[in-house]
């Protein structure tokens, strides 16, 4: 439960950092004369949350194969696009301009999932080699 919850804060606070450049990055090019007030803080933490609503509640306890963690990422990907775009976009009249920024949100939603995932997977594998080595040194020290 701790190592589940711990997992998931690790993806909050990379997701709330990529969502800030996000942001950031779609105002400048789609919006770069719009003004806001300090609730706009607020955005990439919620953001954030709705982010790890899809692996909070479909965590599993026993260990996948690759295929099944690929298609679980996906249902996860898509289950995050739909409560973004819901949010983000609900009640908002479809036209051109509007399309085209849901384009570009959906495309920023998948590069921060998968730049979160890759980061993490990154930070496990340092985490792994890392008591390997305190493994290895425990045997050669207890073998001595």
């Amino acid at each position: 439960m701790k190592e589940r919850f711990l997992e998931i804060a690790q993806s909050f606070f990379i997701s709330v950092t990529l969502i800030d450049v996000a942001m950031w990055l779609l105002g400048v090019i789609f919006r770069p004369d719009q003004r806001f007030g300090y609730e706009i803080f607020l955005y990439p933490l919620l953001y954030g949350i709705i982010g790890v609503i899809p692996a909070a509640i479909m965590g599993e306890k026993k260990e996948l194969t690759i295929w099944q963690t690929v298609i679980r990422k996906t249902v996860q990907l898509l289950l995050l696009l739909v409560l973004l775009l819901a949010y983000m976009f609900a009640g908002q009249p479809l036209n051109a301009e509007t399309a085209v920024l849901a384009a570009a949100v959906s495309g920023s939603i998948v590069l921060i999932y998968v730049l979160v995932n890759v980061i993490c997977w990154m930070l496990d594998l340092r985490t792994a080699r890392s008591m390997t080595e305190d493994l290895r040194a425990y045997q050669k020290h207890r073998m001595q």
